[in-house]
Parts: C-alpha cells; sequence; structure tokens
C-alpha cells in the first residue's frame, strides 16, 4: 500500500510561503521608503545650495547696477527655495539665512542691519563675506516612526 506524501506536505509549502513573502514585501517596502528618504535628503541640498546661490549673485555690484536693495531672508525663501519645494509639505519645511563677515567672523541678520556684502581688514584689505543658508525638513515617512530631520548647510561667498 502507497501512501501519499504531498497531502501532508502542503501545509508546510503554505507556511514558508506565507514566511517569505512577507519577509519579501517587507524588504520591497523598506527598500521604497529608504530611496524616498535618500531623495529627500537630495532635495533639501539641493534647496540650500538654490538658496545660498541666490543669494550670493545679489551682491554689492548687483545691487548697485539693478538699483535694489539687499534681498531679505523672505525673498529668498519664496523665490529661491519654495519654488524647487516640489512634493514636500510647506509646514515641515524651515529655512535660516544668516549672512557671514568674514573680515570680523561675525554672523548678521541681513533684514536687521545693512550692510555692504564685503569688509575690509585692519590692513585695508577687501574680503567677500558669505552667506550661509540653512534648511531643516520634518520628513513623515509614515512607518515606524513620527518624523525624521533632515538638514543640509550652504555657504557661498557674496558676489560683488
Amino acid at each position: 500500500m502507497r501512501t501519499c506524501t504531498q497531502n501532508r506536505r502542503s501545509g508546510a509549502v503554505a507556511v514558508e510561503t506565507a514566511v517569505v513573502l512577507s519577509v519579501v514585501c517587507m524588504l520591497i517596502f523598506g527598500f521604497l521608503i529608504g530611496g524616498i528618504g535618500v531623495f529627500r535628503y537630495q532635495q533639501v541640498a539641493c534647496l540650500a545650495q538654490e538658496g545660498a546661490r541666490w543669494a550670493s549673485v545679489r551682491g554689492g555690484d548687483y545691487q548697485k547696477e539693478m538699483n535694489l536693495t539687499p534681498p531679505t531672508k523672505q525673498q529668498i525663501v519664496t523665490q529661491a527655495v519654495m519654488p524647487l519645494a516640489a512634493g514636500m509639505n510647506s509646514a515641515g519645511l524651515t529655512v535660516d539665512v544668516v549672512w557671514v563677515d568674514q573680515g570680523s567672523g561675525i554672523a548678521w541678520d541681513w533684514d536687521l542691519a545693512t550692510k555692504d556684502v564685503r569688509s575690509i581688514t585692519s590692513s585695508g584689505v577687501y574680503v567677500s563675506n558669505t552667506v550661509r543658508v540653512t534648511v531643516t525638513y520634518q520628513w513623515a515617512p509614515g512607518i515606524l516612526t513620527d518624523t525624521i530631520t533632515v538638514q543640509n548647510v550652504c555657504e557661498i561667498p557674496m558676489s560683488y
């Protein structure tokens, strides 16, 4: 008499399939969320670089030639950073802009003080100041954590 072993094995195959498929699905979702996280990091880096570039090219000579005032933090945010923030929650996005006087090493907020983009050292040499843009984004992947903070800083010399 012959016994059929496939009937006893069919339950084991179903259990193995359930375990393997659940692990594969978790890996696929993990790779997707990780990829989105890397994309958000690169997007935040691009926002910081573009904000610093936009502010740096609007230096002293640009202001004199165009007869304009120096750009404010709000102008940098609305005209340089936010147009590139596609798909990002604007409530979780913060932008900090600081101008750094390389001659003295003192940082100041352009909105509070009107200064030239160049400073003069004690020896009478002009030093180009820099603009530092810090972009911070609170990203909510929706899986396993509430939010992840993604931050990037870019500092570029001001053109004059």
